[in-house]
């Protein structure tokens, strides 16, 4: 499924739509949220015209000066984060943040090496930072300089480093972990492949999945794969024949999980994908880039490799993604969104940025239709937005992105989503 080149629409931040929007923020530049004020503390209070009583989300929060969001929605940010990565909601709508130190592949760089814990306690759209780990065991001997994947489940906050995934106890509403994390141990193997960024989900029936990309030539290596991961680190794959399938996510609601798999660079044939977790599926790299297409020099039919759900055009560059859970109107309703990190061999650098979307089957959950440009106007040059690396959706309906080139989170809203009242 190749997707049009498409346009995004403009609007005015603050619409009245009758009496439904009580207020719109503005008059100030946005909040910063600073970090570095103690494990688990927050640092100083929101702006004063961030509204906690609005009865719309998009009459909260902090506008985003510079950025023009679609018509019918609101753009806020949310918090600062240098190299915010990936990000995962807890049940009560906290988020957690995995911001790695190590500098990554597409550029990234100056985050604090640790899982930090965004948190907006009296309502009004702008958060509370917190440190939640930072250090992986006491004594100095292990960092959170490549820490990237984050799940959440079964009484745990799982991440991975480059050579391991990990688990702290977690209950809902922690702001600091409780305990050192434990090394699930995970094989030699893990660690292999050159790339550190791994992707980490965990499935709505309990099933953990993580994610391992390699560099390879066809002959040299059997490519990156999927392997379920049990309490004791063993591995199962459970797919193969990847490059870099660096973010993965499940749907809140269905035992379904997927994947982003990005292409060779700038290799005629090669192709970015989204692919459903399947037992027993193989992708082709290295030595082949789809079906029936076989990498420069691999002399083979390539008829075995397993088709993807959904395309993109090289360099495009897919990240982190969602399901939208039900709460937006038509036609995002159910939909999937994808951030696009853009191509790093454009110019000007970072062609395809932006946020698409896709209408879904509501089974299957996979595209039924082309991607659709959602939010544009990213880019390097005097742009507020810069690359947008995840996507999640909150428990009330919000969508949040992090941008980990900007260091930024940000969130968004239909002007029509009410927020919910004080208790």
């Amino acid at each position: 499924m190749k997707p049009p080149k498409a346009s995004y629409r403009t609007w005015l931040v603050c619409l009245p739509l009758l009496s439904l929007v009580a207020a719109c923020t503005g008059g100030t530049l946005p909040w910063r949220s600073q970090l570095g004020e103690g494990e688990g503390q927050p640092d100083a209070g929101p702006p004063p015209d961030a509204s906690t009583t609005s009865p719309t989300f998009c009459g909260r929060g902090v506008n985003v000066r510079g950025a023009t969001p679609p018509a019918g929605f609101c753009l806020k940010e949310y918090a600062t984060v240098p190299e915010a990565r990936t990000i995962a909601f807890a049940p009560n709508g906290d988020l957690f943040v995995g911001a790695p130190s190590a500098s990554a592949p597409g550029g990234a760089s100056g985050g604090p090496g640790a899982i930090l814990l965004l948190t907006d306690v009296n309502g009004d759209g702008v958060a509370e930072p917190h440190t939640f780990l930072k250090e992986k065991v006491p004594a100095g001997t292990g960092s959170m300089a490549d820490v990237h994947g984050i799940a959440l489940g079964g009484g745990f906050l799982y991440f991975t480093t480059q050579a391991s995934v990990w688990r702290t106890p977690y209950v809902t509403g922690q702001l600091v972990a409780s305990a050192p994390p434990v090394d699930l141990q995970l094989p030699d193997s893990f660690n292999m492949g050159g790339r550190w960024t791994h992707g980490l989900a965990l499935s709505k029936g309990g099933a953990l999945y993580a994610s391992r990309g390699e560099y390879g030539t066809c002959g040299s290596s059997l490519g990156g794969d999927i392997s379920a991961v049990a309490s004791d680190g063993k591995l199962t794959t459970v797919a193969s024949g990847f490059r870099n399938p660096m973010y993965m996510r499940c749907h809140a609601q269905d035992e379904v999980c997927a994947a982003m798999e990005l292409g060779e660079d700038l290799e005629t044939g090669a192709t970015e994908k989204m692919v459903v977790v399947r037992a027993s599926t193989s992708y082709g790299y290295p030595c082949c880039f789809d079906e029936a297409v076989p990498a420069p020099g691999a002399d083979m039919a390539c008829g075995d490799v397993t088709l993807e759900d959904a395309t993109f055009p090289l360099s495009d560059t897919p990240f982190g993604f969602d399901w939208e859970p039900g709460a937006w109107p038509a036609p995002f309703r159910g939909a999937i969104f994808v951030a696009l990190h853009g191509s790093a061999y454009s110019t000007p650098l970072w062609k395809g940025v932006g946020i698409v979307y896709a209408p879904t089957n509501p089974t299957t959950h996979v595209p039924t239709q082309d991607w659709q440009m959602f939010l544009g106007g990213f880019g390097p040059a005097g742009s507020v937005l810069k690359r947008p690396a995840d996507i999640a959706f909150a428990p009330d309906g919000r969508l949040f992105f992090a941008d980990d080139t900007g260091g930024h989170i940000y969130w968004m809203a239909p002007v029509t989503v009410m927020a919910p009242t004080a208790p």
